[in-house]
């Protein structure tokens, strides 16, 4: 994880300790729905496929 990455993360769940509950169930979701898209981003890896970047 880069530092850029970690700065963010801070700031975010600084942000985040002051939030109501719905609004921390809405932000729960949200990042669901990144994390399932960035995995459908990633190039799938099959049988006599290689990696990007391999």
């Amino acid at each position: 994880m880069s530092e850029e990455q970690k700065k963010l993360i801070t700031e975010v769940v600084g942000n985040m300790k002051h939030m109501d509950k719905e609004s921390l169930l809405l932000m729960k979701s949200n990042a669901e729905v990144l994390k399932a898209r960035d995995l459908m981003d990633k190039p799938e890896v099959t049988a006599g496929t290689e990696k990007e970047g391999n």
